[in-house]
């Protein structure tokens, strides 16, 4: 792995034990590192700056740009160079929408106009359009922006029907309600008998919680216009465990204007999230491993019998020296419990929807 800022190789100023690269939901992603001070004179690296990491393959793996540079003195010497970057999509948060609206159509629509019009040609900044990368998405009656992030634009049209918005590390651009499954070509098998298992695996644990489940949806709109929806069978099985099992959220979506519409968008949102998850995580010095792959795990120390079918959604990784120049990583991955027969997922939350919620 290499790390370049502004076309300039970093890898070896760059401190050992420093580097934090994640993978997150749909593909969003985060770089940061620290610059070794003894090496870092001469070095210029500032916010805005274009940043981007290569494999031993010489194929990016993360493409984004500075966000955040702290440099620290002590005793008039340099001692701390900390470098933040983010993804494709943050180029998106300082880019803004002065005023737009359109006639009733549906969230994708609305979504393709916006790229067009404020990402394209010569303002376009590396990202890459094809219009079979989005989805139609939900009915809206009319939609209109006033000064607003283009960020903050996909993310409320992509609200309305639980769709999801990001870029990869080449500038395409995406903006989806479903996320086509692969089949990993490595396994996790604790009983040490698939020919393809993960042999470094150095740790492994099993998590169950409701963190963003609910089987109730509820949708409010413009004008007091209000939707909902259920998972009636959920309702039955979290009751089980005492009390209603009702478990509710509620959403506000503006650009609603029927009670029609109202329901779909509830019915939608509730399909991501009305499943309890169950979710593996475990780390490894294998690479390979992507976001929205298939990996079957046998772990029967934790009640998983047989090769069950998992689905990465994400991965976080941390360099671990070499010694030759070079960055290698150790891969922390979680992956929530699956179907063999699914062959698409409902994109699960963003790391930052989390964290708002902190």
């Amino acid at each position: 792995m290499r790390i370049y800022i502004s076309n300039q190789d970093v890898t070896d100023k760059i401190a050992a034990n420093s580097v934090k690269w994640r993978r997150y939901a749909a593909f969003r992603s985060e770089l940061s590192f620290r610059l070794e001070p003894f090496f870092t004179d001469g070095i210029s690296v500032s916010h805005g700056m274009k940043a981007y990491m290569t494999d031993g393959y010489s194929q990016r793996v993360f493409a984004g740009e500075v966000t955040y540079v702290k440099e620290e003195y002590v005793n008039d010497l340099r001692s701390s160079f900390t470098v933040r970057c983010g993804g494709g999509e943050t180029v998106l948060s300082r880019r803004y929408v002065g005023s737009f609206s359109t006639d009733a159509q549906t969230t994708g629509a609305a979504a393709k106009t916006l790229f067009l019009l404020y990402l394209s040609g010569a303002s376009n900044e590396g990202f890459l359009y094809n219009p079979a990368l989005f989805s139609n998405g939900a009915a809206i009656n009319g939609y209109s922006v006033y000064s607003k992030s283009l960020a903050k634009v996909f993310d409320e049209l992509a609200s309305a029907d639980g769709s999801r918005w990001w870029v990869l590390p080449d500038g395409t651009f995406y903006f989806t309600n479903r996320i086509d499954v692969t089949q990993s070509s490595f396994c996790v098998d604790l009983t040490g008998m698939s020919n393809n298992r993960l042999t470094d695996l150095s740790y492994f644990s099993t998590v169950k919680s409701t963190d963003g489940y609910r089987n109730v949806q509820y949708v409010a709109g413009a004008n007091g216009i209000a939707g909902t929806a259920q998972n009636s069978a959920e309702i039955t099985a979290m009751a089980r465990h005492g009390g209603t099992g009702r478990y509710e959220n509620a959403v506000f979506i503006p650009m609603i204007s029927s009670v029609a519409e109202a329901n779909a968008a509830a019915a939608n949102i509730l399909r991501s999230y009305d499943e309890n998850s169950f979710n593996a995580v475990f780390t490894t010095e294998t690479y390979g491993l992507k976001l929205f792959d298939r990996i079957d795990i046998n772990a029967p120390q934790f009640g998983i019998y047989g090769l069950t079918p998992f689905v990465i959604t994400e991965i976080a990784a941390y360099d671990t020296p070499t010694g030759d120049g070079n960055l290698a990583f150790s891969y922390t991955v979680k992956a929530k419990m699956s179907s063999q027969s699914v062959s698409y997922i409902r994109p699960p939350e963003y790391w930052t929807e989390t964290l708002s919620r902190l």
